[in-house]
């Protein structure tokens, strides 16, 4: 996790972003080429430095995903996640709670709330799921999905949810 973190600090991708968390073209304006948002508890939420790297170029067994509201502002999310079968394809996806202690997601609010996957009870209505509409490995190239779902503090059954996540993040590697 701290690999993760450090490359947060030292390599984020910062895009500017329309404000609205869509990637419409229509209506004015340009939409950006990157983006990370989802909503908070129904509040819209933008991460405007976003990272995205996997563990070794030439065989990725782990691919972590970082969007942070900015480079010195919580609230961040950080997706941890592992190689699966069928591999790093289109369509792939991962559901993300205490069943899974391998591949996880953490939300950490802007007071410094950690709210984990890992102490997520497994039920049909919680859980965060991710989704990857489209991986394309190598530095400059991208990943696109959606996540929703929820995730709970480990001190007590406090639960934040997430919902209309979508990203779109270039590889730094």
């Amino acid at each position: 996790m701290a690999f993760a973190f450090v490359v947060l600090s030292s390599c984020s991708k910062t895009d500017t972003n329309t404000g609205n968390g869509s990637n419409n073209n229509g209506g004015g304006g340009t939409a950006p080429a990157y983006f990370f948002t989802c909503k908070v508890n129904g509040t819209l939420t933008d991460f405007t430095a976003m990272t995205l790297v996997i563990d070794d170029t030439l065989n990725p067994k782990m691919m972590f995903l970082i969007g942070q509201k900015s480079n010195t502002q919580l609230p961040s999310l950080t997706f941890t996640l592992n190689y699966k079968a069928p591999g790093w394809i289109d369509g792939l996806s991962y559901i993300l709670d205490e069943h899974d202690l391998t591949n996880f997601v953490e939300y950490k609010s802007p007071t410094l709330l950690l709210f984990k996957s890992t102490a997520t009870p497994a039920s049909a209505t919680t859980g965060l799921t991710i989704k990857f509409d489209k991986i394309l490995f190598g530095k400059g190239n991208y990943a696109s999905g959606t996540f929703s779902g929820t995730l709970q503090l480990e001190e007590n059954t406090t639960a934040v949810a997430i919902t209309e996540g979508k990203f779109k993040v270039q590889f730094l590697n």
